[in-house]
């Protein structure tokens, strides 16, 4: 129910997030993007997420699907 109400989303099979956490994550994304670049590793995105390796490529990859960011080698680029 609450996935069909849009208030968790499926990141991945072994992943689901609230959408506040999401938003939370686009809000970071956007002030990294305006401080740092738009250019961003996956030791970069862990430590601005909080999260270990486990959880932060099921999350940049949806993010990259999502439009957020686009994969570019070992970086992502925060669009």
């Amino acid at each position: 129910m609450l996935l069909r109400e849009r208030i968790l989303f499926k990141i991945s099979n072994d992943v689901v997030l609230h959408r506040e956490a999401l938003d939370r994550l686009r809000g970071l994304l956007a002030e990294y993007k305006k401080t740092r670049g738009e250019r961003l590793a996956v030791t970069e995105f862990k430590e601005l997420a909080g999260v270990t390796r486990k959880y932060a490529i099921p999350l940049l990859e949806y993010l990259d699907r999502t439009g957020v960011t686009r994969r570019i080698g070992d970086y992502r680029v925060i669009l």
